[in-house]
């Protein structure tokens, strides 16, 4: 059925022919999908904007509160363990217990950018804005951070 849209009589006709166990393991699957892909895999770059928190417990928080993910969902998606990201949400919520204001921004960055472990979060933000084209102010000014520790964490990045 390539290149055919398939209409809603069709689905239903084929999913009635399904046994009952079948019916039963298509919809937990499905609800299981549903349950485990977060609904945008991208941060805005304005959760990070702020003097409380550190990176990580920013786009810990985010994904927890805002894309109301699971800590399991979290720690596969960033390729850390559910332990240090429950543990990081915890000490961001003491830190900053408000939901972050706004959440549109101009620069949106993909959740799967932060997910190598060769990298620290704050590495890998960095590399990221490098790459999409900001100068070390750029990223300085959208983070709220000196110059110097942007072109020192871009430094290290490169190195590794």
């Amino acid at each position: 059925m390539v290149g055919k849209s398939i209409g809603k009589r069709e689905i239903i006709s084929s999913f009635n022919s399904l046994s009952r166990d079948e019916k039963i393991e298509l919809l937990h699957s499905w609800i299981l999908s549903l349950k485990e892909k977060p609904s945008k895999e991208i941060v805005p770059i304005s959760i990070f904007d702020n003097d409380k928190l550190s990176t990580f417990e920013a786009l810990v928080k985010y994904m927890k509160e805002n894309l109301k993910l699971r800590f399991v969902v979290i720690a596969s998606l960033l390729n850390r363990s559910d332990k240090t990201i429950w543990t990081t949400y915890n000490k961001a919520r003491k830190k900053f217990p408000k939901e972050f204001d706004s959440v549109v921004s101009d620069i949106n960055i993909p959740i799967d950018s932060f997910s190598d472990r060769k990298f620290t979060i704050f590495e890998s933000l960095v590399a990221y804005l490098k790459n999409y084209g900001l100068t070390n102010h750029e990223i300085a000014v959208k983070l709220h951070r000196d110059d110097r520790t942007i072109w020192s964490v871009y430094d290290r990045a490169k190195k590794k």
